[in-house]
């Protein structure tokens, strides 16, 4: 893979396709993705048209799936991958180029993977949030367990970044995307492997969703072009550091609570934030980025991210029993764990979702939303 990514940007930039599959040499590929996405790549393509296009796979890719795409892509005599759509998509020709450079099961999950496979992939998110289109990283399912995928091979060579195509995203879409740019931003920060280069795409991550997110919402076109790059930048963060406990803590709450995987993100992670500060060694990391958030008070950021759920009327969930709190705790993600600035015990874990998913008071409900509602305000 090259470390080097193709990049381009901009409104309707994705009817320039044809450029960078000549760049990467790609004359036969197959498209990855699903309506009405698909749909309007090719409107805008119609040299596409005869080509092959994969969109039987899960919202959650399946590793199984793959066998298919792959079986279309060697099938079609394809030379190359053009994914468009969120995570899903991206993930799943991820995937699918994982499994042409290796039919071992085995193999595949523990991504050992030699590189060598010479498929170029061209990633177009549809979506704001989940940076998968620069990373190396792609999630898929193994008879229902999530399993990660890691090599430097899976990094798409090309990146679209055109948010033309975030117009008719659903709203909870929208603001779960969003949030999902804003937590990696702020994971990478603070994560054990960040360093100055992480910390610049991670700064660009969060300022640039703060900054924009009221009027992405309100439908701005430019704040939606900066949104699409705060989730790249998010991505090219991650891709450097990985993520920390909010999203290790998030996929349990999607599977048995049904919130969206940026909405998960942050319902745990202004209470990860307080528990931090708590750790004396952590206190100038969190100033120094409270600062770059203009937020004087490290103790203001977790207040400035719950007034942004509440104001998004994104639902909190009640703390549920203790049996599926145990249900929780014992389902993170060890490794992810491990990246996390400070230690957490599965108790610390288990009282973290408590105390996320505990009701505020009135008055400290009202005070996080003024937080937010008056953030930026000269």
């Amino acid at each position: 893979m090259n470390e080097y990514q193709i990049v381009t940007r901009g409104r309707d930039r994705i009817g320039k396709i044809p450029e960078m599959m000549g760049k990467l040499h790609i004359t036969r590929p197959m498209i990855v993705g699903m309506e009405p996405l698909t749909g309007t790549l090719l409107k805008k393509n119609p040299s596409l048209l005869p080509f092959p296009v994969f969109s039987s796979f899960h919202p959650n890719p399946d590793l199984a799936d793959t066998e298919t795409g792959a079986e279309i892509y060697k099938q079609e005599d394809c030379d190359g991958l053009i994914s468009i759509g969120g995570g899903s998509s991206i993930d799943t020709a991820k995937a699918v180029k994982a499994r042409m450079e290796t039919g071992d099961e085995e193999e595949l999950i523990h991504s050992r993977l030699t590189g060598k496979d010479g498929i170029p992939h061209i990633a177009i998110p549809g979506t704001a949030g989940t940076g998968s289109e620069a990373t190396q990283f792609a999630v898929v399912y193994v008879d229902g367990k999530k399993v990660s995928l890691n090599h430097s091979s899976l990094r798409p060579d090309g990146v679209i970044l055109d948010a033309s195509l975030l117009d008719s995203l659903p709203l909870y879409h929208k603001k779960s995307c969003a949030l999902d740019a804003l937590a990696q931003g702020i994971e990478s920060y603070w994560s054990k492997r960040s360093n100055d280069d992480s910390k610049v795409h991670a700064y660009l991550a969060v300022i640039g969703v703060i900054d924009n997110l009221k009027a992405y919402l309100d439908g701005d076109l430019h704040a939606a072009d900066e949104m699409l790059d705060a989730s790249f930048q998010s991505g090219k963060a991650i891709q450097i550091t990985t993520t920390t406990a909010a999203h290790a803590m998030s996929y349990m709450l999607t599977k048995r609570l049904g919130l969206a995987h940026g909405h998960a993100c942050m319902v745990t992670l202004p209470t990860l934030w307080e528990m931090t500060y708590e750790h004396d060694e952590m206190k100038d990391l969190l100033t120094d980025l409270s600062g770059k958030m203009r937020l004087g008070d490290p103790r203001m950021v977790p207040k400035l991210l719950k007034g942004i759920l509440y104001d998004l009327n994104m639902d909190i969930p009640p703390v549920p029993g203790e049996d599926l709190l145990d249900e929780l705790a014992d389902s993170v993600n060890t490794e992810r764990l491990s990246n996390h600035p400070v230690p957490l015990t599965k108790e610390e874990i288990k009282e973290a979702y408590r105390k996320s998913m505990t009701p505020l008071c009135e008055n400290e409900k009202q005070a996080c939303l003024d937080i937010w509602r008056y953030y930026g305000r000269e």
